[in-house]
């Protein structure tokens, strides 16, 4: 006796090793970060530790996060900020402090040509990189719009086959009228349910618009800076060769001007671009974690949230519920009714209406009185084969409406047969839309949506932003360098020009006034003859 005491303890603290252990493990999966591997990178907000919360778009560790991986992009904007306006400022200074010297007609043919080749070479490349921009831009909106589309499309088809769902449950509450009525309580539910189904199709719909609403806005704004950059770039980098090549070096000192500020900002929108390809490549990687581990109330329910899973779950059960009460409803109306042979003449309608005949085959009850599964009994009808099996049973009737007796042989009168189409139209849908509502209820729709956007937009996602960022860094280096090539030629050819003007001169050697007007005195005298000599 003690011993087996001694069992049944051990047994009970054995189960409950278990039980906790399986909290312990499934608490500890569904708090497991999305992506958490990926977004592992150093938080400046947190001393440079590194952030371990997983994807959030909507956690500003996570945003500082991944605009610390762009850092060496921006540090290249306020480098080059910097360094060319120090650049600029010790050139101003030094050309006041020296005043106007002289001019040097003198020049490298050697550095003519290679300056020449600079401008021509950096001038191309950063106007293939805005071509490539442009492009890469057009592709990144097609793309990220495409998925944009298709998941609103997914919510919207979820939202419609709530509301669809609620219509239907509604109609079938109605198909039950008369002697198949439902009971009072069992309406109340399905008034209930339809209701909260309602409200969680109204959700859904909501929190899917608004969601898209501000990712639609940030894209059409994305674009237009895009755009624009491309578009200001274009016409720099081709106003700077043509001045250039011209010599105008005060048109050119002016657009090198607008080329500094310009470059900066397009580093900075390269380091912003960055971020996005990043966050792209972590949104894609949680939702792929995600389709193997769901989690409820993640930050993925800022693209697509789930349905109301109470709501849906419930909406399942109340429609096994009242689509095996109507079918027993309609079996016994059946079964009592009109399949019944001993009913007195005297009765009347609606139990005698002069039925004869074989009997009525029942409908198939999908579902047992527990709303577990019931596959057909032999003799009963599917819903989907009701109106051609019932057809043979229906007789001619003769009466007024409501009081119709059969003056042929026949078990249904035709009001009869059309609430029994009803009933099984009802069961027939209802039972349709289990799987619907097993899918919303578990966010199967939403696993489906993710496979594949991951599948099928992520890769082009993930190529197009990279494509973006890495023109936007092409457009800066090419023109930075640009502008620098500019100033060289534009230098060079006014000093080619001055060269060959000095050539066609009658004078072989420059004259500064000023160094004339300052050169000392020396005393003058007349020339004399004295024996032969001229003096002075």
């Amino acid at each position: 006796m003690a011993g087996s005491s001694h069992h049944r303890r051990c047994l009970v603290v054995m189960l409950l090793i278990v039980v906790l252990a399986s909290l312990y493990v499934s608490s500890a999966a569904a708090s497991t970060p999305l992506a958490a591997e990926r977004t592992r990178r150093k938080d400046p907000l947190d001393g440079l530790r590194y952030y371990g919360g997983g994807w959030n778009i909507s956690d500003r560790h996570y945003i500082a996060s991944v605009a610390f991986s762009a850092a060496p992009v921006f540090a290249a904007a306020a480098v080059w900020f910097v360094a060319f306006a120090f650049a600029g400022l010790v050139a101003c200074c030094c050309r006041c402090c020296r005043g106007k010297t002289t001019s040097d007609y003198t020049y490298s043919r050697k550095t003519f040509a290679v300056s020449l080749l600079l401008v021509l070479a950096f001038t191309s490349t950063a106007i293939i990189g805005c071509a490539v921009l442009y492009d890469g831009q057009g592709k990144l909106d097609g793309s990220t719009s495409a998925t944009l589309r298709y998941v609103v499309n997914q919510s919207d088809g979820a939202a419609a086959s709530l509301r669809g769902f609620a219509r239907f449950i509604e109609t079938a509450k109605a198909a039950g009228g008369g002697a198949a009525a439902l009971p009072p309580d069992l309406g109340r539910k399905v008034d209930e349910v339809t209701a909260r189904v309602g409200a969680a199709a109204d959700e859904l719909n909501a929190r899917t618009a608004s969601n898209a609403r501000k990712i639609r806005t940030a894209l059409d704004t994305m674009r237009k800076i895009l755009i624009g950059v491309a578009a200001v770039i274009l016409v720099l980098a081709f106003l700077g060769l043509v001045f250039s090549l011209a010599g105008l070096e005060s048109i050119v000192r002016f657009l090198v001007f607008l080329g500094w500020i310009l470059v900066a900002a397009t580093f900075i929108l390269s380091g912003i671009f960055l971020l996005l390809h990043n966050v792209v490549g972590d949104t894609c990687v949680a939702m792929e974690e995600w389709v193997l581990r769901p989690q409820n109330n993640t930050a993925l329910d800022d693209i697509l949230p789930c349905a109301d899973a109470a709501a849906t779950t419930d909406a399942l059960r109340r429609s096994k519920e009242v689509n095996q009460q109507l079918v027993a409803t309609l079996n016994g109306l059946l079964s009592n009714v009109s399949n019944a042979n001993n009913v007195p003449p005297q009765v009347g309608p609606p139990v005698y209406y002069n039925q004869s005949g074989p009997p009525v085959p029942l409908l198939c009850n999908p579902y047992r009185p527990d709303l577990t599964d019931r596959p057909c009994a032999a003799g009963e009808v599917p819903a989907i084969d009701a109106p051609q099996a019932w057809q043979g049973f229906v007789c001619r009737t003769t009466g007024a409406p409501g009081s119709e007796v059969c003056a042929t042989v026949g078990r249904l009168t035709p009001a009869m047969y059309t609430q029994a189409l009803a009933v099984a139209n009802a069961s027939d849908g209802l039972v349709g839309y289990g799987p619907v509502l097993a899918g919303l209820a578990d966010c199967t729709f939403v696993r489906r949506t993710f496979e594949t956007v991951v599948a099928d937009s992520c890769p082009g996602l993930r190529r197009y932003s990279g494509r973006v960022y890495q023109a936007l860094l092409a457009v800066a280096a090419g023109v930075m360098a640009a502008v620098v090539a500019w100033l060289v030629h534009s230098r060079e050819r006014r000093r080619r020009r001055e060269a060959v003007r000095f050539r066609v001169s009658p004078y072989r050697l420059p004259i500064d006034e000023k160094s004339l007007l300052k050169s000392p005195r020396r005393p003058y005298r007349r020339a004399e003859s004295n024996g032969g000599h001229m003096t002075r």
